[in-house]
């Protein structure tokens, strides 16, 4: 039986990871009842690395009963110690949870201070909000040193970003063999943006020689991953529990790339590319895309579902989904939807809607929709 009184709070933090495996660096369910034990005695001695690791605890609800205050509480002891970790982690819940700009220039002040000891998710975090035009107006050469600075630091996704502003010519003259050469090194180093970007170069050629194979590999990697939803690191990991922000951003990159991902797949089978074409694949794909809230894959699912290509007609399903990408502001979706608001398929039967939006889509210059209204007003569908 330890004594945690004859132990020095460094002892008891060093007992706390103990607990983990040395070869996965996990704590198991059994063992994470005694490993938190020590974790708040060291806590309780004013340990400050305690308190930023305890308070991301509470956070997660990971060995103790989830408590967003007193997570709060301990983080901000730990960040007024200058623990960088819970610096980061209190700009990440006190940036998501703002409701007004002004809540958020006060997040700012946790990243300025986790900026400053040159945290690698602190510089991408700094360096993306630049790039976007968030808080900040936007500066693609901040955005670009930023990156720059997190990518020394190692953060993957940095390199992936550097990737696309080579791409795009974003604060730098467009290189995309230089492009392809950033989104590889990310992708070897578990960048999952940087995996899907280097698919999409292998998809278009764009900085390597075009290899549709390779492309759909990438993509099936992406689709494939043991939690398809949200690839969140393991809590139980003591190298990277505690990151709540590291966490967060790949839970969102990978909100991301696993729809894009599925649609890319539609593109590859219903086109053929390097494959067979395969209707009945690209509309899974494309279906999985749009449930995961990607717009565009609801006009290919949507008109596939319509037309009935590689399923049976579906008007109810491919009304739903071309109603989402209409009012995702893909315009090119009011061609099917004005037919099935005229004919009444899938849909009550409207036909001054249906025609109304055809007429937006030709004052928008859409020859097929010209089309479309005369065979429609004589009689042809």
């Amino acid at each position: 039986m330890i004594n945690m009184n004859e132990k020095t709070a460094e002892d008891l933090l060093e007992l706390y990871f103990r607990t983990a495996d040395d070869k996965s660096d996990e704590v198991s369910s059994e063992n994470m009842g005694k490993a938190i034990v020590y974790l708040i005695a060291a806590a309780d001695k004013g340990l400050p690395e305690a308190w930023a690791e305890l308070g991301a605890c509470y956070y997660n609800g990971l060995g103790v009963a989830k408590d967003d205050k007193k997570a709060v509480d301990y983080m901000e002891k730990a960040a007024l110690r200058d623990i960088a970790n819970a610096q980061m982690n209190l700009y990440i819940i006190m940036f998501q949870n703002a409701k007004t700009d002004d809540e958020k220039k006060n997040a700012l002040f946790w990243l300025d201070k986790a900026v400053e000891q040159g945290i690698a998710s602190a510089l991408f975090e700094m360096g993306t909000l630049y790039y976007n035009g968030i808080i900040y107006k936007q500066d693609f050469a901040m955005s670009l040193e930023y990156y720059r600075e997190s990518a020394d630091t190692g953060s993957a996704e940095a390199l992936a970003m550097l990737g696309v502003m080579y791409q795009n010519g974003q604060g730098v003259q467009r290189d995309l063999e230089k492009a392809a050469e950033y989104f590889t090194d990310a992708a070897e180093e578990g960048s999952l943006s940087g995996l899907f970007y280097i698919a999409n170069a292998y998809m278009g050629g764009l900085g390597v020689e075009q290899d549709y194979e390779e492309a759909k590999n990438c993509f099936l990697y992406l689709i494939d991953l043991e939690e398809p939803f949200y690839l969140m690191p393991d809590l139980e990991d003591t190298r990277i529990r505690s990151d709540i922000a590291l966490t967060f951003h790949r839970m969102t990159v990978y909100d991301m790339v696993y729809p894009m991902a599925h649609h890319n797949l539609g593109v590859i089978y219903q086109q053929g590319l390097g494959v067979g074409e395969d209707p009945k694949q690209a509309l899974f794909h494309y279906m999985s895309a749009a449930e995961n809230g990607y717009a565009p894959s609801c006009i290919q699912a949507g008109t596939m579902l319509y037309i009935g290509e590689g399923h049976d007609a579906d008007f109810g399903k491919a009304f739903e989904y071309l109603t989402t990408a209409v009012n995702a502001g893909i315009g090119e979706a009011k061609l099917v939807l004005g037919m099935m608001y005229y004919e009444g398929d899938g849909v009550e039967k409207d036909r001054e809607k249906g025609l109304a939006l055809l007429d937006e889509l030709i004052a928008a210059g859409n020859v097929d929709a010209i089309k479309v209204k005369n065979d429609l007003l004589s009689g042809k569908k």
